[in-house]
């Protein structure tokens, strides 16, 4: 077996980034995604638990956040053709691809902005084997390879630190997922550990009933008025500096009025869709946010949250679980279609917890992060 490095795809000539769309995916991004989708939907029960070829295709492009970079592990001789500038072949992301025979892949994800010496790493295995059964031999040296590769490809990328994440089901450890014991026997340290979860949204939610002096405002797609555009980024790096994300190594992100117009351009880029809910005084200062996204290549019933924060001197005050509702009523009136919501919290975060059960949300599955630190 032997890797292929799939290459990032071009762009339309004379196209924007928001404005370009790509070809069709090949076969190697197909394969992808559907033992990626397979292992996350068997973990969470859920069939909306996935991604989409396009969505891959358009996050190999990268942006000014990110560099994505996916490999393939392919069974047999050498692939020939062109290199790749880490050495490896190169075949293409979108048609026309090559047929080969696909043993899994691994997917790095290199941030560009912050955490700049971190390389978070997937490794999906094909051919998985039916839940609660151990992977056979040969399945478990393609798995024990894929590690050890992953980790010098991270090196070869210039990263000295090195995340992974695995999903499991309720109830069950992080063993579940077959990459768990290599991760393990390779020095990865368990760091921080989360929960998914899935609401519904009835048809006509109630709204929330704000205190006095404290209005609602709802901004599709960053559209957001100039008068409040500082609030929202203090907001915003907030949220960040006050995730609960355990032991990991990470760095805030600090949002400014650039990052905020390149991330409204990927949006647009990716289909994508938000809706953010700010809770208000009259003087314009903000007192929580809530955000909610949805991609018009996935499915139409489901929504995602993506944010909640309350600004630190109004915390303990219910604004939070206000946003929240204030967010689904806003879901309702713009997305009638969405009938259901699905978020991610961390463990230790006891306050959102709470929340979501008053909300009447539901365990789907758990995930947990895993680090190490890379040695030359």
């Amino acid at each position: 077996m032997h890797l292929v490095h799939i290459a990032r795809p071009p762009r339309p000539p004379h196209a924007s980034p928001a404005d370009a769309r790509p070809s069709e995916p090949a076969d190697c991004i197909r394969s992808f995604v559907f033992w990626a989708n397979l292992a996350a939907q068997e973990a969470s029960g859920d069939a909306a638990a996935s991604t989409s070829p396009g969505r891959v295709v358009q996050r190999l492009q990268g942006s000014s956040e990110s560099q994505t970079h996916l490999f393939a592990v392919v069974d047999g001789d050498s692939t020939l053709g062109e290199v790749s500038e880490l050495g490896l072949p190169l075949i293409p992301a979108v048609e026309p691809s090559p047929e080969l025979d696909y043993l899994g892949f691994i997917h790095l994800s290199l941030p560009l902005l912050e955490e700049r010496e971190t390389a978070e790493i997937e490794s999906v295995l094909c051919d998985l084997p039916l839940p609660g059964q151990e992977l056979e031999e040969e399945g478990q040296k393609v798995a024990e390879w894929m590690g050890i590769k992953a980790l010098e490809l991270a090196r070869k990328l210039g990263r000295t630190i090195a995340h992974v994440g695995l999903l499991h089901p309720p109830g069950t450890d992080p063993d579940y997922d077959v990459m768990g014991s290599v991760y393990r026997q390779l020095g990865f340290k368990h760091r921080h550990a989360e929960h998914q979860l899935v609401m519904d949204i009835p048809e006509s939610p109630v709204a929330a009933l704000l205190p006095a002096g404290i209005t609602s405002q709802a901004w599709a797609d960053y559209d957001i008025p100039e008068s409040y555009l500082d609030e929202v980024m203090r907001l915003l790096t907030l949220a960040s500096q006050d995730a609960e994300t355990g032991d990991l190594t990470v760095e805030p992100i600090v949002w400014t009025r650039t990052r905020l117009r390149e991330a409204h351009s990927r949006l647009r880029s990716r289909r994508g869709h938000t809706l953010l809910i700010a809770l208000t005084s009259e003087e314009g200062k903000i007192f929580a946010l809530a955000e909610v996204a949805r991609h018009e290549d996935a499915n139409p019933e489901v929504a995602e949250w993506t944010l909640t924060v309350t600004d630190r001197p109004h915390r303990r005050r219910g604004l939070a679980q206000l946003a929240k509702l204030t967010a689904l009523h806003a879901v309702a009136r713009h997305w009638p279609q969405v009938r259901r919501c699905y978020g991610s919290v961390a463990d230790k975060d006891e306050a959102m917890n709470a929340i979501y059960r008053r909300l009447g949300a539901r365990e789907l599955s758990r995930s947990c992060a895993w680090e190490l630190r890379l040695r030359d």
